[in-house]
C-alpha cells in the first residue's frame, strides 16, 4: 500500500482502534490502572492457561 491508500484513524470502525486517541484520554486507560486491574484479574483467574486483556475502550 501507498501512504495514501493506508487507512487512517478515521477511516478504521472505532471498535477496531487500538491505542488511538480516546485509549489514552481515558482514566481507566492509564498504565498504573491497567497494572492494577491485571494483577487483580490475575489473582482472581490463577492458574489459567487463558491470557488477561484489561484494555477498556468506550
Amino acid at each position: 500500500m501507498s501512504d495514501k491508500t493506508q487507512p487512517t484513524d478515521e477511516t478504521k470502525p472505532k471498535g477496531f482502534q487500538q491505542d488511538g486517541k480516546g485509549d489514552t484520554s481515558l482514566a481507566e486507560n492509564r498504565k498504573d490502572e491497567k497494572d492494577e486491574r491485571l494483577d487483580e484479574a490475575l489473582e482472581e483467574t490463577f492458574p489459567s492457561s487463558d491470557p488477561v486483556s484489561v484494555k477498556i475502550t468506550k
